[in-house]
C-alpha cells in the first residue's frame, strides 16, 4: 500500500513539474489552458471558489509608494498593470492614490506621466470634477479678437476701449448642445460683436448673452 502510494505522489509531482516547465499552472485542472488556470470546483458548493487580490486601505497602499517604481519612456514601471483591492479611501492622498476615492479595484498604471493607481470599476465611483472640468473654462478677453477655444465656457470681456469681436468657429454634430456664455464687462461700456452666431450678435455693455451649437449652427438664446 505504501508502494502504491509513493507511485502515485510521484506522478503527481511529475506531472505537476512537467505543466511548470511548459510555463502553465494548473489549480483544480492537469491540463491548464494558460499561465495560470483557475478552474471552479462545482461539486463543491461550500467551496467558495474566486480570486483575492491584495486587500489593504489607501494608507497601507501609499505606505508602498516607493515600493511601486516609476516607469521611463519607453519602459514600464515592472509593476505596471498590478491589481489590489483597497478597502477604505482613508488619510492622506498621495500622487500615486490621488484616484482611490472609495473602496474597490484599482491596478497601478506605471508608464511615463501617469505613474498613478487607477480605478478598474469594482465598486469605484469615477473622481468627483469640478464645474470648470465638466463644462469648461472661464475667459477673461482683454483682446480686440477673440475665437472660442475648445474648452471655453464663459467669455468675460473686460475692454478698458472699445469692445471685443468673438469669433464662434463652426463645430461637428457631435458637439450639438453646446454652450456658451458671454458675460460684456468692459470698463470702456462699449458693446461686444459676436461672429458666426445666428441671431442677436450684439453683446451690449453689462448684459450676458447665451450661445449654443445646434449641430449645425451657433444660436443666440440670451436677451
Amino acid at each position: 500500500m505504501k508502494k502504491f502510494l509513493f507511485t502515485a505522489t510521484m506522478l503527481v509531482c511529475f506531472s505537476a513539474l512537467s505543466k511548470a516547465q511548459q510555463g502553465r499552472v494548473g489549480i483544480n485542472t492537469t491540463t491548464p489552458a494558460a499561465t495560470l488556470d483557475v478552474a471552479a470546483n462545482t461539486a463543491d458548493a461550500t467551496r467558495p471558489d474566486a480570486l483575492l487580490a491584495p486587500r489593504m486601505t489607501e494608507d497601507q497602499l501609499a505606505a508602498k509608494n516607493a515600493a511601486f517604481a516609476d516607469g521611463t519612456a519607453g519602459t514600464p514601471s515592472a509593476q505596471n498593470g498590478a491589481l489590489v483591492y483597497v478597502t477604505a479611501a482613508d488619510g492622506t492622498t498621495t500622487a500615486k492614490t490621488v484616484n482611490i476615492t472609495t473602496p474597490g479595484y484599482y491596478y497601478y498604471d506605471g508608464t511615463v506621466g501617469n505613474n498613478v493607481w487607477k480605478t478598474l470599476g469594482g465598486g469605484a465611483a469615477p473622481v468627483a470634477q469640478r464645474y470648470e472640468v465638466i463644462k469648461g473654462g472661464v475667459a477673461n478677453v482683454t483682446v480686440g479678437a477673440y475665437t472660442i477655444g475648445a474648452n471655453d465656457f464663459l467669455i468675460n470681456t473686460q475692454m478698458t476701449t472699445g469692445g471685443s469681436t468673438i469669433t464662434f468657429p463652426n463645430l461637428t454634430a457631435a458637439d450639438a448642445g453646446r454652450v456658451i456664455q458671454v458675460f460684456n464687462n468692459n470698463p470702456s461700456n462699449a458693446a461686444n460683436t459676436l461672429l458666426g452666431v445666428t441671431g442677436q450678435t450684439g453683446n451690449n455693455a453689462l448684459r450676458g448673452r447665451t450661445v449654443t451649437w445646434t449641430g449645425t449652427q451657433w444660436v443666440s438664446v440670451g436677451l
